[in-house]
Protein backbone atom coordinates (compact mmCIF):
# COMPACT_ATOMS: atom_id res chain seq x y z
CA UNK A 1 0.00 0.00 0.00
CA UNK A 2 2.72 2.39 1.19
CA UNK A 3 4.53 1.79 -2.64
CA UNK A 4 1.84 2.39 -4.11
CA UNK A 5 1.01 5.68 -2.63
CA UNK A 6 4.60 6.83 -3.26
CA UNK A 7 4.59 5.65 -7.16
CA UNK A 8 1.35 7.62 -7.20
CA UNK A 9 3.03 10.57 -5.63
CA UNK A 10 5.85 10.21 -7.84
CA UNK A 11 3.74 10.38 -11.12
CA UNK A 12 1.90 13.11 -9.85
CA UNK A 13 4.58 15.48 -8.96
CA UNK A 14 5.91 14.56 -12.36
CA UNK A 15 3.31 15.72 -14.16
CA UNK A 16 2.50 18.25 -12.13
CA UNK A 17 3.00 22.45 -12.77
CA UNK A 18 4.91 23.76 -9.84
CA UNK A 19 8.43 25.25 -9.03
CA UNK A 20 10.80 23.24 -11.20
CA UNK A 21 13.70 23.48 -8.91
CA UNK A 22 11.16 21.92 -5.93
CA UNK A 23 9.22 19.60 -8.13
CA UNK A 24 13.23 17.67 -9.25
CA UNK A 25 14.17 17.53 -5.44
CA UNK A 26 10.85 15.81 -4.18
CA UNK A 27 11.33 13.49 -7.14
CA UNK A 28 14.46 12.79 -6.50
CA UNK A 29 13.99 12.38 -3.10
CA UNK A 30 10.81 10.32 -3.60
CA UNK A 31 13.34 7.79 -6.11
CA UNK A 32 15.92 7.38 -3.22
CA UNK A 33 12.67 6.64 -0.93
CA UNK A 34 11.43 3.94 -3.05
CA UNK A 35 13.81 1.31 -2.63
CA UNK A 36 14.89 2.12 1.32
CA UNK A 37 10.48 1.57 1.92
CA UNK A 38 10.60 -1.80 -0.50
CA UNK A 39 13.35 -3.05 1.99
CA UNK A 40 11.41 -2.09 5.15
CA UNK A 41 8.28 -3.67 3.73
CA UNK A 42 9.97 -6.48 2.81
CA UNK A 43 11.34 -6.81 6.26
CA UNK A 44 8.17 -6.61 8.04
CA UNK A 45 6.48 -9.07 6.11
CA UNK A 46 9.01 -11.61 6.26
CA UNK A 47 8.87 -10.31 10.16
CA UNK A 48 5.01 -11.11 10.10
CA UNK A 49 5.05 -14.44 8.68
CA UNK A 50 7.88 -15.29 11.44
CA UNK A 51 5.62 -14.39 14.03
CA UNK A 52 2.60 -15.93 12.88
CA UNK A 53 4.20 -19.18 12.24
CA UNK A 54 5.55 -19.10 15.63
CA UNK A 55 2.23 -18.33 16.84
CA UNK A 56 0.96 -21.00 15.38
CA UNK A 57 3.25 -23.53 16.83
CA UNK A 58 2.80 -22.00 20.33
CA UNK A 59 -0.82 -22.16 20.70
CA UNK A 60 -0.83 -25.57 18.91
CA UNK A 61 2.13 -26.33 22.17
CA UNK A 62 -0.22 -24.89 24.49
CA UNK A 63 -3.29 -27.13 23.61
CA UNK A 64 -0.69 -30.55 23.75
CA UNK A 65 0.83 -29.16 27.25
CA UNK A 66 -3.22 -28.26 28.65
CA UNK A 67 -4.15 -32.21 27.89
CA UNK A 68 -0.63 -33.44 29.12
CA UNK A 69 -1.32 -31.54 32.40
CA UNK A 70 -4.68 -32.88 32.76
CA UNK A 71 -3.49 -36.72 32.22
CA UNK A 72 -0.65 -35.70 34.88
CA UNK A 73 -3.05 -33.91 37.77
CA UNK A 74 -5.46 -37.30 37.32
CA UNK A 75 -2.63 -39.95 37.52
CA UNK A 76 -0.69 -37.94 40.37
CA UNK A 77 -4.57 -37.82 42.09
CA UNK A 78 -4.63 -41.95 41.27
CA UNK A 79 -0.84 -42.35 42.82
CA UNK A 80 -1.80 -40.36 45.99
CA UNK A 81 -5.24 -42.86 46.79
CA UNK A 82 -2.90 -46.02 46.17
CA UNK A 83 -0.25 -44.49 48.61
CA UNK A 84 -2.64 -43.66 51.46
CA UNK A 85 -5.23 -46.71 50.91
CA UNK A 86 -8.41 -44.39 49.62
CA UNK A 87 -8.31 -46.67 46.82
CA UNK A 88 -11.16 -49.91 47.19
CA UNK A 89 -9.48 -53.19 45.18
CA UNK A 90 -13.14 -54.92 45.18
CA UNK A 91 -14.78 -55.41 42.30
CA UNK A 92 -19.32 -55.75 42.39
CA UNK A 93 -18.77 -59.77 41.87
CA UNK A 94 -16.65 -60.17 44.99
CA UNK A 95 -19.25 -58.62 47.49
CA UNK A 96 -20.42 -62.20 48.82
CA UNK A 97 -17.30 -63.60 48.69
CA UNK A 98 -14.11 -63.75 50.99
CA UNK A 99 -11.20 -62.28 49.34
CA UNK A 100 -7.60 -63.27 50.44
CA UNK A 101 -5.30 -60.48 51.35
CA UNK A 102 -2.85 -61.92 48.66
CA UNK A 103 -4.95 -60.69 45.82
CA UNK A 104 -5.99 -57.35 47.13
CA UNK A 105 -1.90 -57.05 47.76
CA UNK A 106 -1.65 -58.01 43.83
CA UNK A 107 -4.26 -56.04 42.46
CA UNK A 108 -2.86 -53.43 44.36
CA UNK A 109 0.89 -53.77 42.96
CA UNK A 110 -1.08 -53.93 39.82
CA UNK A 111 -2.44 -50.97 40.24
CA UNK A 112 0.75 -49.12 41.19
CA UNK A 113 2.86 -50.52 38.12
CA UNK A 114 -0.28 -48.89 36.06
CA UNK A 115 -0.27 -45.42 37.57
CA UNK A 116 3.30 -45.28 37.64
CA UNK A 117 3.49 -46.51 33.85
CA UNK A 118 1.06 -43.33 33.24
CA UNK A 119 3.19 -41.04 34.65
CA UNK A 120 6.42 -42.01 32.72
CA UNK A 121 4.43 -41.74 29.82
CA UNK A 122 2.99 -38.55 30.16
CA UNK A 123 7.04 -37.39 31.24
CA UNK A 124 8.02 -38.97 27.69
CA UNK A 125 5.35 -36.76 26.27
CA UNK A 126 6.35 -33.75 28.21
CA UNK A 127 10.03 -33.74 27.11
CA UNK A 128 9.07 -34.44 23.70
CA UNK A 129 6.97 -31.29 24.29
CA UNK A 130 9.86 -28.93 25.69
CA UNK A 131 11.89 -29.92 22.82
CA UNK A 132 9.10 -29.12 20.54
CA UNK A 133 8.77 -25.26 22.54
CA UNK A 134 12.69 -25.16 22.23
CA UNK A 135 12.96 -25.79 18.53
CA UNK A 136 9.97 -23.18 18.12
CA UNK A 137 11.68 -20.97 19.88
CA UNK A 138 15.30 -21.36 18.33
CA UNK A 139 13.35 -21.19 14.75
CA UNK A 140 11.63 -17.82 15.57
CA UNK A 141 15.08 -16.61 16.89
CA UNK A 142 16.50 -17.52 13.51
CA UNK A 143 13.46 -16.18 11.42
CA UNK A 144 14.10 -12.73 13.01
CA UNK A 145 17.71 -12.46 12.35
CA UNK A 146 16.94 -13.88 9.04
CA UNK A 147 18.30 -11.78 5.36
CA UNK A 148 14.67 -11.54 5.07
CA UNK A 149 13.73 -9.58 8.17
CA UNK A 150 16.76 -7.51 9.21
CA UNK A 151 18.40 -7.58 5.45
CA UNK A 152 21.57 -8.86 3.64
CA UNK A 153 23.34 -7.11 6.56
CA UNK A 154 22.26 -9.32 9.25
CA UNK A 155 25.25 -11.39 8.68
CA UNK A 156 27.67 -8.29 9.83
CA UNK A 157 26.00 -8.19 13.48
CA UNK A 158 27.19 -11.77 14.24
CA UNK A 159 29.69 -13.54 16.37
CA UNK A 160 31.04 -14.64 12.69
CA UNK A 161 31.57 -11.53 11.18
CA UNK A 162 33.42 -10.02 13.98
CA UNK A 163 36.11 -12.90 14.22
CA UNK A 164 36.14 -12.68 10.16
CA UNK A 165 39.24 -11.49 8.16
CA UNK A 166 38.85 -8.84 6.17
CA UNK A 167 38.93 -10.65 2.88
CA UNK A 168 35.86 -12.46 4.32
CA UNK A 169 33.84 -9.28 5.39
CA UNK A 170 34.97 -7.90 1.87
CA UNK A 171 34.04 -10.77 -0.13
CA UNK A 172 30.28 -10.64 1.91
CA UNK A 173 30.61 -6.54 1.08
CA UNK A 174 30.44 -7.19 -2.45
CA UNK A 175 27.44 -9.62 -2.34
CA UNK A 176 25.17 -6.50 -0.83
CA UNK A 177 22.69 -4.47 -2.94
CA UNK A 178 23.14 -0.56 -3.27
CA UNK A 179 20.36 0.17 -0.40
CA UNK A 180 21.42 -3.23 1.65
CA UNK A 181 25.44 -0.83 1.64
CA UNK A 182 24.04 2.22 2.39
CA UNK A 183 21.80 0.98 5.66
CA UNK A 184 25.25 -0.98 6.92
CA UNK A 185 27.38 1.98 6.53
CA UNK A 186 25.04 4.06 8.36
CA UNK A 187 24.79 1.48 10.60
CA UNK A 188 28.08 -0.02 11.11
CA UNK A 189 30.83 3.08 10.92
CA UNK A 190 33.40 0.69 13.45
CA UNK A 191 33.25 -1.45 10.36
CA UNK A 192 34.07 0.59 7.78
CA UNK A 193 36.95 1.85 10.08
CA UNK A 194 37.90 -1.82 10.47
CA UNK A 195 38.08 -2.11 6.49
CA UNK A 196 39.73 0.63 5.77
CA UNK A 197 42.04 2.23 8.25
CA UNK A 198 45.26 0.94 7.70
CA UNK A 199 49.04 1.66 5.98
CA UNK A 200 48.56 3.48 2.33
CA UNK A 201 49.38 -0.36 0.99
CA UNK A 202 46.61 -2.27 2.77
CA UNK A 203 44.17 0.47 1.99
CA UNK A 204 45.34 0.30 -1.45
CA UNK A 205 45.07 -3.59 -1.71
CA UNK A 206 41.52 -3.82 0.05
CA UNK A 207 39.98 -0.81 -2.08
CA UNK A 208 40.71 -2.69 -5.30
CA UNK A 209 38.96 -5.75 -3.94
CA UNK A 210 35.92 -4.07 -3.23
CA UNK A 211 32.96 -4.09 -6.14
CA UNK A 212 32.24 -0.74 -7.65
CA UNK A 213 28.81 -0.75 -5.50
CA UNK A 214 30.61 -1.01 -2.16
CA UNK A 215 33.42 1.43 -3.41
CA UNK A 216 30.30 4.04 -4.58
CA UNK A 217 28.44 3.32 -1.45
CA UNK A 218 31.39 3.85 0.89
CA UNK A 219 32.21 7.35 -1.01
CA UNK A 220 28.40 8.26 -0.49
CA UNK A 221 28.40 7.33 3.34
CA UNK A 222 31.47 7.78 4.45
CA UNK A 223 33.38 10.96 3.29
CA UNK A 224 35.08 12.55 5.95
CA UNK A 225 37.21 9.35 6.37
CA UNK A 226 37.26 8.29 2.60
CA UNK A 227 38.56 11.61 1.52
CA UNK A 228 41.76 11.26 4.43
CA UNK A 229 43.18 7.81 3.60
CA UNK A 230 46.14 7.24 2.07
CA UNK A 231 46.24 4.64 -0.54
CA UNK A 232 42.77 5.12 -2.32
CA UNK A 233 43.13 6.29 -5.65
CA UNK A 234 43.37 10.84 -6.09
CA UNK A 235 39.86 10.95 -8.08
CA UNK A 236 37.69 8.80 -4.92
CA UNK A 237 39.70 10.90 -2.90
CA UNK A 238 38.28 14.23 -4.60
CA UNK A 239 34.72 12.63 -4.98
CA UNK A 240 34.47 11.79 -0.74
CA UNK A 241 35.76 15.63 -0.39
CA UNK A 242 33.20 17.71 -2.72
CA UNK A 243 30.52 15.50 -0.29
CA UNK A 244 32.84 16.24 3.06
CA UNK A 245 32.95 20.17 2.74
CA UNK A 246 29.25 20.33 2.32
CA UNK A 247 28.79 19.55 5.60
CA UNK A 248 31.55 22.81 6.69
CA UNK A 249 29.31 24.81 4.61
CA UNK A 250 26.39 23.92 6.53
CA UNK A 251 28.18 24.93 9.47
CA UNK A 252 29.57 27.99 7.93
CA UNK A 253 25.59 28.97 6.33
CA UNK A 254 24.79 28.74 10.36
CA UNK A 255 27.22 30.67 11.92
CA UNK A 256 26.47 33.83 9.27
CA UNK A 257 22.73 33.22 10.97
CA UNK A 258 24.14 34.00 14.34
CA UNK A 259 26.46 36.23 13.51
CA UNK A 260 23.54 38.36 11.76
CA UNK A 261 21.16 37.69 14.54
CA UNK A 262 23.85 39.11 16.90
CA UNK A 263 24.81 42.19 15.32
CA UNK A 264 21.32 42.85 14.58
CA UNK A 265 20.83 42.78 18.60
CA UNK A 266 23.35 44.73 19.38
CA UNK A 267 22.81 48.16 21.96
CA UNK A 268 23.05 51.14 19.59
CA UNK A 269 22.41 53.37 22.44
CA UNK A 270 24.39 56.40 22.96
CA UNK A 271 25.67 54.29 26.32
CA UNK A 272 26.67 51.60 24.62
CA UNK A 273 27.40 52.76 21.25
CA UNK A 274 31.32 52.86 20.96
CA UNK A 275 31.63 48.78 22.85
CA UNK A 276 28.77 47.29 19.54
CA UNK A 277 30.48 49.60 16.88
CA UNK A 278 33.64 47.32 18.32
CA UNK A 279 31.72 44.56 18.15
CA UNK A 280 30.17 44.90 14.52
CA UNK A 281 33.75 45.55 13.02
CA UNK A 282 34.85 42.08 14.76
CA UNK A 283 31.17 40.70 13.29
CA UNK A 284 32.34 42.33 9.72
CA UNK A 285 35.79 40.27 9.78
CA UNK A 286 34.43 37.19 10.87
CA UNK A 287 31.92 37.49 8.03
CA UNK A 288 34.60 38.39 5.53
CA UNK A 289 36.68 35.28 7.04
CA UNK A 290 33.61 32.77 6.57
CA UNK A 291 32.84 34.06 3.38
CA UNK A 292 36.02 33.66 1.74
CA UNK A 293 36.07 29.87 2.97
CA UNK A 294 32.85 29.05 2.03
CA UNK A 295 32.94 30.91 -1.99
CA UNK A 296 36.29 28.32 -2.00
CA UNK A 297 34.35 25.08 -0.49
CA UNK A 298 31.71 26.14 -2.91
CA UNK A 299 33.65 25.94 -5.88
CA UNK A 300 34.72 22.80 -4.57
CA UNK A 301 31.39 21.51 -4.50
CA UNK A 302 30.68 22.29 -7.99
CA UNK A 303 33.94 20.55 -9.21
CA UNK A 304 35.87 24.11 -10.01
CA UNK A 305 38.10 22.85 -6.62
CA UNK A 306 39.61 19.26 -6.70
CA UNK A 307 40.36 18.72 -2.54
CA UNK A 308 42.34 15.45 -1.64
CA UNK A 309 42.01 16.37 1.88
CA UNK A 310 40.00 18.46 3.88
CA UNK A 311 40.10 18.78 6.96
CA UNK A 312 39.55 22.35 8.45
CA UNK A 313 39.72 21.47 12.41
CA UNK A 314 43.23 19.71 12.19
CA UNK A 315 44.79 22.17 9.48
CA UNK A 316 44.93 19.45 7.06
CA UNK A 317 44.15 20.41 3.40
CA UNK A 318 45.68 19.14 -0.16
CA UNK A 319 44.42 20.87 -3.15
CA UNK A 320 44.74 18.93 -6.73
CA UNK A 321 45.34 20.56 -9.99
CA UNK A 322 44.90 18.52 -12.97
CA UNK A 323 43.48 15.20 -13.51
CA UNK A 324 45.03 11.84 -13.19
CA UNK A 325 44.86 9.62 -16.15
CA UNK A 326 46.76 7.27 -17.79
CA UNK A 327 48.37 10.35 -19.72
CA UNK A 328 49.38 11.59 -16.90
CA UNK A 329 53.58 11.89 -16.81
CA UNK A 330 54.63 14.40 -14.46
CA UNK A 331 53.50 14.56 -10.62
CA UNK A 332 54.51 17.60 -8.55
CA UNK A 333 54.11 18.03 -4.96
CA UNK A 334 54.74 21.10 -3.77
CA UNK A 335 55.12 22.24 0.04
CA UNK A 336 54.69 25.75 1.10
CA UNK A 337 56.50 27.57 4.10
CA UNK A 338 56.58 28.75 6.67
CA UNK A 339 52.67 30.85 7.90
CA UNK A 340 51.39 28.96 5.47
CA UNK A 341 47.73 28.63 6.87
CA UNK A 342 44.21 27.63 5.87
CA UNK A 343 42.94 31.21 4.51
CA UNK A 344 45.86 31.06 1.85
CA UNK A 345 44.06 28.13 0.08
CA UNK A 346 41.27 29.99 0.43
CA UNK A 347 42.10 33.43 -1.53
CA UNK A 348 44.67 31.34 -3.78
CA UNK A 349 48.40 32.59 -2.67
CA UNK A 350 50.09 29.12 -1.79
CA UNK A 351 48.41 27.47 -5.31
CA UNK A 352 49.83 30.34 -7.46
CA UNK A 353 53.21 28.39 -9.21
CA UNK A 354 51.79 24.71 -9.04
CA UNK A 355 48.68 25.80 -11.12
CA UNK A 356 50.82 27.49 -13.66
CA UNK A 357 52.44 23.95 -14.67
CA UNK A 358 49.24 21.76 -14.41
CA UNK A 359 48.26 24.71 -16.64
CA UNK A 360 50.94 24.72 -18.96
CA UNK A 361 51.27 20.96 -19.56
CA UNK A 362 48.07 18.86 -19.44
CA UNK A 363 50.18 15.35 -18.54
CA UNK A 364 51.16 17.22 -15.02
CA UNK A 365 48.93 16.46 -12.23
CA UNK A 366 49.95 18.82 -8.90
CA UNK A 367 49.14 19.14 -5.27
CA UNK A 368 49.60 21.70 -3.35
CA UNK A 369 50.35 20.50 0.12
CA UNK A 370 49.77 20.95 4.19
CA UNK A 371 48.50 18.04 6.22
CA UNK A 372 48.84 20.05 9.88
CA UNK A 373 49.87 23.25 11.00
CA UNK A 374 52.95 24.72 9.61
CA UNK A 375 55.04 26.67 11.54
CA UNK A 376 53.63 29.76 12.66
CA UNK A 377 50.38 28.71 11.39
CA UNK A 378 47.64 31.01 12.41
CA UNK A 379 45.29 28.15 13.42
CA UNK A 380 47.73 26.84 15.93
CA UNK A 381 48.18 28.31 19.52
CA UNK A 382 52.21 29.17 18.83
CA UNK A 383 51.21 30.93 16.26
CA UNK A 384 53.22 34.42 14.58
CA UNK A 385 55.90 35.57 12.82
CA UNK A 386 58.53 35.07 15.82
CA UNK A 387 57.14 31.72 16.47
CA UNK A 388 56.91 30.70 13.03
CA UNK A 389 61.06 31.06 12.89
CA UNK A 390 61.66 29.13 16.07
CA UNK A 391 59.01 26.59 14.39
CA UNK A 392 60.90 26.47 11.13
CA UNK A 393 64.14 25.95 12.87
CA UNK A 394 63.19 22.94 15.07
CA UNK A 395 64.02 19.75 14.00
CA UNK A 396 61.76 18.20 16.41
CA UNK A 397 58.67 19.96 14.60
CA UNK A 398 60.17 18.08 11.10
CA UNK A 399 60.72 15.05 12.38
CA UNK A 400 56.75 15.32 13.51
CA UNK A 401 56.06 16.37 9.93
CA UNK A 402 58.13 14.17 7.85
CA UNK A 403 56.65 10.73 8.10
CA UNK A 404 52.88 12.33 7.64
CA UNK A 405 54.23 13.49 3.94
CA UNK A 406 56.19 10.08 3.61
CA UNK A 407 52.21 8.67 3.88
CA UNK A 408 51.52 11.17 1.65
CA UNK A 409 53.80 10.22 -0.80
CA UNK A 410 52.92 6.50 -0.08
CA UNK A 411 49.27 7.03 -0.85
CA UNK A 412 50.12 8.61 -4.54
CA UNK A 413 52.82 6.20 -5.59
CA UNK A 414 49.93 3.47 -5.36
CA UNK A 415 47.82 5.41 -7.25
CA UNK A 416 47.28 3.51 -10.61
CA UNK A 417 46.71 6.72 -12.59
CA UNK A 418 50.29 8.53 -10.82
CA UNK A 419 51.89 5.04 -10.49
CA UNK A 420 54.23 5.46 -13.57
CA UNK A 421 54.38 10.00 -13.46
CA UNK A 422 58.06 11.52 -12.69
CA UNK A 423 57.83 12.51 -9.23
CA UNK A 424 58.76 15.86 -8.62
CA UNK A 425 58.65 17.36 -4.97
CA UNK A 426 58.75 21.20 -4.71
CA UNK A 427 59.70 23.14 -1.54
CA UNK A 428 59.54 26.71 -0.55
CA UNK A 429 61.20 28.23 2.43
CA UNK A 430 60.81 25.80 5.39
CA UNK A 431 58.56 23.06 2.81
CA UNK A 432 61.84 21.94 2.00
CA UNK A 433 63.06 20.94 5.46
CA UNK A 434 59.38 18.77 5.09
CA UNK A 435 60.20 16.79 2.02
CA UNK A 436 63.82 15.92 2.92
CA UNK A 437 62.12 14.83 5.94
CA UNK A 438 59.54 13.27 4.49
CA UNK A 439 63.21 11.51 2.49
CA UNK A 440 64.17 9.91 6.28
CA UNK A 441 60.76 8.27 6.70
CA UNK A 442 61.15 7.12 3.28
CA UNK A 443 59.42 9.16 0.49
CA UNK A 444 61.06 8.90 -2.83
CA UNK A 445 61.03 11.34 -5.58
CA UNK A 446 62.72 11.38 -8.81
CA UNK A 447 63.82 15.56 -8.52
CA UNK A 448 63.95 17.46 -5.24
CA UNK A 449 63.23 21.35 -6.00
CA UNK A 450 64.30 23.93 -3.63
CA UNK A 451 62.68 27.44 -3.62
CA UNK A 452 64.72 29.03 -1.53
CA UNK A 453 64.96 26.02 0.40
CA UNK A 454 65.32 26.53 4.61
CA UNK A 455 67.37 23.24 5.33
CA UNK A 456 67.78 19.06 5.75
CA UNK A 457 67.46 17.27 8.45
CA UNK A 458 71.09 15.72 10.41
CA UNK A 459 69.74 12.23 9.60
CA UNK A 460 68.75 12.97 5.58
CA UNK A 461 71.28 12.07 3.11
CA UNK A 462 70.74 12.52 -0.60
CA UNK A 463 69.48 9.48 -2.52
CA UNK A 464 71.39 8.39 -5.60
CA UNK A 465 68.42 8.43 -7.47
CA UNK A 466 67.50 11.97 -7.01
CA UNK A 467 67.91 15.14 -8.48
CA UNK A 468 68.01 17.85 -5.76
CA UNK A 469 68.25 22.22 -7.25
CA UNK A 470 68.15 25.05 -5.70
CA UNK A 471 66.77 27.87 -6.87
CA UNK A 472 66.77 31.30 -4.97
CA UNK A 473 67.50 35.17 -5.02
CA UNK A 474 69.39 36.78 -2.67
CA UNK A 475 66.90 36.92 -0.20
CA UNK A 476 66.51 37.31 4.17
CA UNK A 477 66.56 33.26 4.36
CA UNK A 478 70.03 33.34 2.48
CA UNK A 479 71.47 36.05 4.43
CA UNK A 480 70.47 34.18 7.76
CA UNK A 481 71.59 31.00 6.22
CA UNK A 482 75.16 32.56 5.78
CA UNK A 483 75.71 32.95 9.45
CA UNK A 484 75.36 28.93 9.98
CA UNK A 485 72.11 29.48 12.24
CA UNK A 486 69.80 28.02 9.73
CA UNK A 487 69.49 24.02 10.54
CA UNK A 488 72.89 23.93 11.47
CA UNK A 489 74.25 25.10 8.35
CA UNK A 490 73.06 22.07 6.83
CA UNK A 491 71.33 24.27 3.76
CA UNK A 492 70.83 23.62 -0.10
CA UNK A 493 73.95 25.91 -1.03
CA UNK A 494 75.78 24.37 1.37
CA UNK A 495 75.42 21.32 0.37
CA UNK A 496 77.15 19.19 -2.81
CA UNK A 497 73.38 17.43 -3.33
CA UNK A 498 72.18 20.38 -4.76
CA UNK A 499 72.73 21.85 -8.20
CA UNK A 500 72.33 25.66 -8.12
CA UNK A 501 73.47 28.54 -10.43
CA UNK A 502 74.06 32.20 -9.28
CA UNK A 503 70.99 34.26 -7.23
CA UNK A 504 68.36 35.64 -9.54
CA UNK A 505 67.79 39.10 -9.49
CA UNK A 506 64.82 40.53 -8.18
CA UNK A 507 63.01 43.86 -9.79
CA UNK A 508 64.93 46.26 -6.58
CA UNK A 509 68.81 45.77 -5.59
CA UNK A 510 68.92 44.19 -2.00
CA UNK A 511 71.11 47.05 -0.75
CA UNK A 512 70.45 50.96 -0.33
CA UNK A 513 72.34 53.47 1.16
CA UNK A 514 72.58 55.04 4.39
CA UNK A 515 72.71 59.35 4.84
CA UNK A 516 76.76 58.71 4.43
CA UNK A 517 76.42 57.03 1.35
CA UNK A 518 77.51 53.14 2.70
CA UNK A 519 75.97 50.50 1.54
CA UNK A 520 73.19 48.39 3.52
CA UNK A 521 70.66 45.66 3.19
CA UNK A 522 67.00 46.38 2.37
CA UNK A 523 65.32 43.89 4.33
CA UNK A 524 61.45 44.63 2.96
CA UNK A 525 63.04 43.65 -0.68
CA UNK A 526 65.22 41.00 1.23
CA UNK A 527 61.74 39.77 2.22
CA UNK A 528 59.94 40.51 -1.05
CA UNK A 529 62.58 38.14 -2.58
CA UNK A 530 62.24 35.28 -0.56
CA UNK A 531 58.19 35.33 -1.09
CA UNK A 532 58.62 35.94 -5.18
CA UNK A 533 60.30 32.89 -6.13
CA UNK A 534 57.50 30.89 -5.47
CA UNK A 535 55.18 32.91 -7.27
CA UNK A 536 53.89 33.29 -10.92
CA UNK A 537 54.91 36.95 -10.67
CA UNK A 538 56.02 38.46 -14.02
CA UNK A 539 59.51 39.67 -11.79
CA UNK A 540 59.80 35.78 -11.23
CA UNK A 541 60.16 34.43 -14.80
CA UNK A 542 63.45 33.17 -15.49
CA UNK A 543 63.17 31.20 -12.44
CA UNK A 544 59.58 29.79 -13.76
CA UNK A 545 61.90 29.21 -17.50
CA UNK A 546 64.66 27.12 -15.41
CA UNK A 547 62.25 25.17 -13.23
CA UNK A 548 60.02 24.43 -16.27
CA UNK A 549 63.17 23.00 -18.41
CA UNK A 550 64.28 21.14 -15.31
CA UNK A 551 60.65 19.11 -15.52
CA UNK A 552 59.85 19.28 -18.77
CA UNK A 553 63.01 19.38 -20.65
Amino acid sequence: MLLTTLAGAQAHAETTEWTAVSREAFVERLVALTPEIDLLIRGLDAQAAALQTYSLLVDEIQGDQRILEARRNAADTDLYDLQYGKTDFTLPNDTFVFMPSVDLKARREEAFDAVTARIAAIDVLWDELSQRRRAADAACVRDLSSDQVLGATAWFSTTWAAGASVDDLIVRLNTLSSTDLAVLIATDPELVKRLLTANPETVHERWEKLAQPAQLALIAGTPVLLGSLNGLPALVRVAANRLNVSTRIAEIDAESTRLNAEIAGLDRTRARWEQSYARADEIAREHEVLEAERTYLQRTVDGKNQLYLYDRENARIVEMFGTPSSETRQRITYVPGTMSNMDMFYDGSLQRLPTLFAGWHPDTVAFVYKDGLFPGDSGGTRSGLAAGIVDANSAEFAQRSGPVLADFETGLALDPLLTDATSTAIGHSWGLANITSAEVSGAHYDSVVSLSGAWMPKAWTPSPETNYTDFSYEDILQIAQGSGVVGGGNNPRFSDAFDYGAFYQGPEPTYTKDWQGAPILDFKVLMDNHNRVATDDVNNDDVLVDLEELMYG
